[in-house]
């Protein structure tokens, strides 16, 4: 009986251990040496709101709660609070080019204590991988990506971004957005006995918007390329 009881466990951890991998989707984890991450997320630079100026990354040294780990960039934007701001994560077997899998969204705390801007509300549990198991010899590529909802009416990434060939929406682009450097989880996913490892990686960014030519530039060069084609059919 002891016999069968074992092999049982055996098999229930071995399912567990290859299931899809779990993620605490949370940028602020303090109070550990081994897995903390403090990464708060930026709204746009009043000075600099476009394209590519506008675009940051990395850890500053200082800020609503002492990043972790400590950088060199600045923010003039301020940190993101309230749920008009909507963070994703998305993931991809590491090694690999598939396409990034979005696995959870979530709205931003709304919270009057300054250590809290710039971090989004953590779901009750932790986020499963579609597209990434929970295995020893596996892990995973992590993109956050953040947007301004304009109110729930931008739902997803995909209103900004076409989904088959990535280009910008250009309707949308005057919608904030920002993601993170792209990085790897170096611990195994969650599942079965494994905890569910945190966002060690993940480093701040700031929102941004796409610059749009103004329509008489865009009228300007049809004119131009018009003019260019009739001069060729005379020649």
């Amino acid at each position: 009986m002891k016999k069968n009881l074992l092999v049982m466990a055996g098999l229930l951890c071995a399912a567990g251990a290859f299931a899809q991998g779990t993620i605490r989707f949370d940028n602020r984890v303090t109070g550990t040496s081994t897995a903390a991450v403090v990464a708060p997320i930026y709204g746009e630079d009043p000075n600099n709101r476009f394209y590519p100026l506008g675009e940051k990354h990395g850890n500053a040294a200082t800020g609503p709660t002492t990043p972790i780990p400590q950088g060199t960039q600045t923010y003039a934007g301020a940190p993101l609070t309230g749920a008009g701001f909507t963070a994703s994560l998305w993931a991809r077997e590491a090694g690999t080019q598939n396409p990034f899998v979005q696995a959870a969204t979530t709205p931003f705390r709304t919270t009057t204590s300054t250590t809290l801007y710039g971090f989004w509300t953590i779901p009750n549990t932790a986020v499963a991988l579609p597209n990434v198991a929970s295995d020893p010899t596996k892990r995973a590529d992590i993109l956050i990506r953040v947007w301004d909802n304009k109110g729930g009416t931008i739902t997803s990434w995909d209103q900004l971004y076409d989904a088959a060939t990535g280009a910008p929406n250009l309707a949308n682009a005057s919608v904030a957005r920002g993601w993170a450097d792209v990085f790897t989880e170096t611990d195994q996913l969650g599942g079965g006995v494994v905890l569910s490892p945190t966002l060690r990686g993940l480093q701040s960014f700031q929102l941004f918007e796409l610059v749009v030519p103004e329509p008489s530039v865009i009228a300007l060069g049809v004119l131009g390329a018009g003019c260019l084609f009739l001069l060729r059919r005379r020649k």
